[in-house]
């Protein structure tokens, strides 16, 4: 075998394999630690949550070997169920951060495959920290390998994507070699599904907890010896070409340890699909331009990226989550209430008659000529006055992300109801200095829930 040319799979999983820790550039494990820090936050706060409550009944009823404990609740389980629940819930909220050239959510499946298996295995919090940093560079590149076809196909790259992300951190968790990690990610590929039709449904969270334990069951399974193609990604059959008219193999190994992809991934200000997240920005600035009540809008007015309407132009949402979907409902929202966090997104304020009135005086249309991080905002007034506004950069994306200051307080606010007095912010200090840590018992102990939950 020595003969045969390298794939790019197989440079990427003896880079996941060797890299020595000391070769991450610190800015990398920086802006890791504040991606662990959201994701941690966006999961914690969707504790409650129909999704989650009926998904950790069913695994309570299944039950599982006690091994780890699921983020923010006191449920005690297989790390494979505990990895599955975390992905869920770290994206129920459609809070969590974004590959922007993707639209990839990918911290989500890669930190709740790594956390069971660091706590069963008493890891150091460095190796963690390494572990996600490599798993979310792998997975935002087999997003980029996939192509923008395999998404408008309608594949959910998260649920596509993910799992070779969770695998990847797995795989340099248990200190597989490259073949055996190569051998992961191969299993992960062909455990690759997630479909946009979900969108707006429960299910559409499945997808990144599925992603999550199928992604930390193929590095189990490549530890033991399984084995799988060596074309799982590459061949004429594997994933990249049954999932994409247009696979772009190269991009799994294109400047490996130069080119980070954690530099292109955005953290979420408003807890909606991202692509909204400009128009959002257009209104909330006209809004606060013209200081102008809602009764005496005439029209707001919105230019968009395609993608805005193809994924969130449900004109009419009766729910909270399908509001998350709704350029027009969330528009209405954030100027009658100044914002588009989880707060707004709720069933009473989608069909309260006062945001529904402005919703429908909201029009979005498409402009080709701007991209998914762009959006032009319009509004007359009944009075006869215009304003009108360009965002080039949505807050949150990497031309304009959201201070460390914003995220520790998007973090306090989605997890201080559901976590003890003052854990909040102890889990910040541990995330902050988590290379400090010899294992994650200190940061697991502050993400307890204060009472119930577990699944004994």
């Amino acid at each position: 075998m020595t003969d045969q040319v390298q794939l790019p799979s197989e440079e990427l999983a003896e880079f996941i394999a060797t890299a020595p820790a000391s070769s991450i550039p610190a800015e990398v494990l920086r802006n890791c630690k504040r991606h662990i820090l959201d994701t941690l936050g966006t999961a914690i706060g969707a504790r409650g949550t129909p999704a989650f409550t009926i998904l950790r009944d069913v695994l309570r009823e299944q039950g599982g070997a006690q091994q780890a404990h699921v983020v923010g609740d006191n449920l005690f389980t297989s790390i494979t169920n505990a990895a599955r629940l975390n992905g869920v819930m770290s994206h129920l909220l459609d809070f969590d951060d974004t590959h922007i050239p993707t639209i990839l959510h990918p911290s989500g499946p890669t930190l709740s495959a790594a956390l069971p298996l660091a706590e069963l295995r008493k890891t150091a919090g460095r190796e963690v920290l390494v572990a996600f940093a490599l798993g979310l560079d792998a997975g935002c590149r087999v997003a980029l390998a996939l192509g923008k076809a395999h998404y408008d196909i309608g594949w959910h790259v998260t649920g596509t994507a993910g799992p070779l992300a969770a695998a990847a951190a797995a795989a340099r968790l248990l200190g597989l070699d490259s073949p055996r990690t190569h051998t992961a990610l191969s299993i992960a590929a062909t455990e690759a599904a997630g479909h946009r039709v979900q969108f707006g449904a429960m299910t559409k969270s499945l997808h990144t907890g599925n992603a999550a334990a199928n992604g930390l069951l193929a590095a189990l399974l490549a530890e033991r010896g399984y084995t799988a193609s060596r074309e799982g990604l590459e061949g004429a059959r594997g994933l990249l070409h049954v999932a994409s008219t247009e696979p772009a193999p190269q991009e799994l190994s294109a400047e490996l340890g130069k080119r980070w992809e954690i530099f292109r991934v955005g953290i979420k200000p408003y807890s909606c699909g991202v692509v909204t997240h400009p128009g959002i920005d257009a209104v909330r600035q006209l809004a606060q331009r013209t200081g102008a009540a809602a009764s005496e809008v005439e029209t707001i007015e919105l230019g968009v990226h395609p993608l805005v309407l193809e994924l969130t132009g449900k004109s009419r949402p009766r729910t909270g989550l399908e509001g998350k979907f709704s350029i027009a409902f969330a528009s209405a929202i954030t100027w009658l209430e100044g914002t588009a966090r989880q707060n707004q997104f709720t069933d009473e304020k989608v069909q309260r008659p006062d945001v529904e009135d402005l919703r429908d005086r909201v029009h979005a249309s498409v402009d080709p000529s701007l991209s998914h991080t762009e959006a032009k905002a319009t509004v007359r007034l009944r009075d006869g006055r215009a304003e009108s506004v360009h965002v080039t950069d949505a807050t949150g994306t990497p031309g304009n992300p959201i201070s460390d200051q914003e995220l520790r307080e998007k973090f306090i606010e989605l997890t201080a109801p559901h976590l003890k007095p003052g854990a909040a912010q102890a889990v910040i200090g541990y995330v902050e200095r988590l290379e400090e840590l010899e294992d994650l018992t200190p940061l697991l102990d502050a993400l307890r829930a204060p009472t119930g939950g577990a699944l004994d």
